[in-house]
């Protein structure tokens, strides 16, 4: 099982988390600075498949320059690595209750099936709880097994009443 172990720095908040994946493979997750905008650019462009994930990523370098733009402006980004090279992308975005944010993440296909969307999720668990949220909620393809499988791993539980819908959702009480 994947474990992380937290560095953090003199302000006690974490900064990065080192892990490894279910094939014992090291990576880091970090929060996203704005040094790191053109490997997320390029990890979007370069993200397969296009605008499966209820339309995410955008399907053209101008749109995902946007979208970024938009989406980094606010809320809670954390980024994984595996040898200097992108792999994931998770985020927390403001929704209009200020204690619950709304969470999505994206891994690199070739990543996909070694937990490292699992770790992600218990990075960012934790650093939204760090950051004063008290629940994070998101909405699931209910085709997407794999992916609703990794969100009940780290907490997250259906929404009654929404498990039959077109897009059910998920919340997680931090």
């Amino acid at each position: 099982m994947p474990t992380h172990t937290p560095t953090r720095d003199a302000d006690e908040s974490v900064r990065e988390f080192v892990s490894r994946d279910k094939h014992g493979a090291s990576f880091v997750v970090r929060e996203y600075t704005p040094a790191l905008a053109q490997d997320l650019q390029r990890f979007y462009e370069d993200f397969q498949p296009k605008r499966a994930a209820q339309g995410l990523p955008p399907d053209d370098p101008e749109r995902i320059r946007i979208w970024l733009k938009a989406v980094l402006a606010s809320g809670l980004h954390l980024l994984a690595f595996r040898d200097q090279e992108l792999i994931g992308h998770c985020m927390v975005m403001p929704t209009k209750s200020p204690e619950v944010g709304e969470y999505a993440v994206f891994v690199n296909h070739a990543e996909r099936g070694r937990g490292i969307g699992t770790e992600l999720h218990r990075a960012m668990i934790a650093t939204a709880r760090a950051a004063g949220l008290r629940a994070l909620w998101l909405t699931v393809e209910p085709q997407n097994r794999a992916a609703i499988r990794s969100y009940e791993k780290v907490g997250f539980r259906f929404v009654p009443g929404t498990i039959l819908s077109l897009e059910p959702e998920m919340e997680i009480q931090l």
